[in-house]
C-alpha cells in the first residue's frame, strides 16, 4: 500500500464468512459465540441468556445445524437433583475448530494485505 491515494491509507479489510453445505447456510458467527458458550458454561441456557437470545430460539439454532451437518452438535442432560446441562459432541468441537481455523486464515489474508509495501 505504499504509493495508494491519502484516503485509501486509513481503509482496512474486514470479512463476513459462513459456512455453507449444498443446502445452503450451517455456521456463522452468531452460531459459533453460541456453540463456545455451551463449551464454557456447560449449558445452552447459560450460553442463550449471555447471548441475548431464548433457550428455545437457541435450541432451533442447534437443531438446524444438527439438520444440515447429519449428525448431532450437542449432548444434553436433563435437569433434577444434580441439574441440567450441556456438552459439544466431537463433532460440535471440530465445528468450533474449523471455524477457528478459517477465521485465522482470513486474519492473515488481512494482515497480509495491510503489510502491503
Amino acid at each position: 500500500m505504499g504509493n495508494e491515494p491519502e484516503y485509501l491509507k486509513n481503509l482496512k479489510p474486514k470479512y463476513k464468512f459462513w459456512l455453507e453445505s449444498e443446502d445452503g447456510y450451517v455456521f456463522g458467527q452468531g452460531s459459533f459465540e453460541l456453540l463456545r458458550g455451551i463449551q464454557e458454561q456447560g449449558s445452552l441456557s447459560g450460553s442463550s441468556k449471555t447471548k441475548g437470545m431464548s433457550y428455545r430460539y437457541a435450541w432451533g439454532i442447534i437443531k438446524e445445524i444438527e439438520k444440515r451437518m447429519g449428525k448431532p452438535i450437542l449432548e444434553t442432560r436433563t435437569g433434577g437433583k444434580t441439574g441440567g446441562g450441556a456438552t459439544l459432541t466431537l463433532t460440535g468441537q471440530k465445528l468450533l475448530e474449523v471455524y477457528v481455523e478459517f477465521t485465522k486464515a482470513f486474519d492473515q489474508i488481512c494482515l497480509n494485505w495491510m503489510d502491503k509495501p
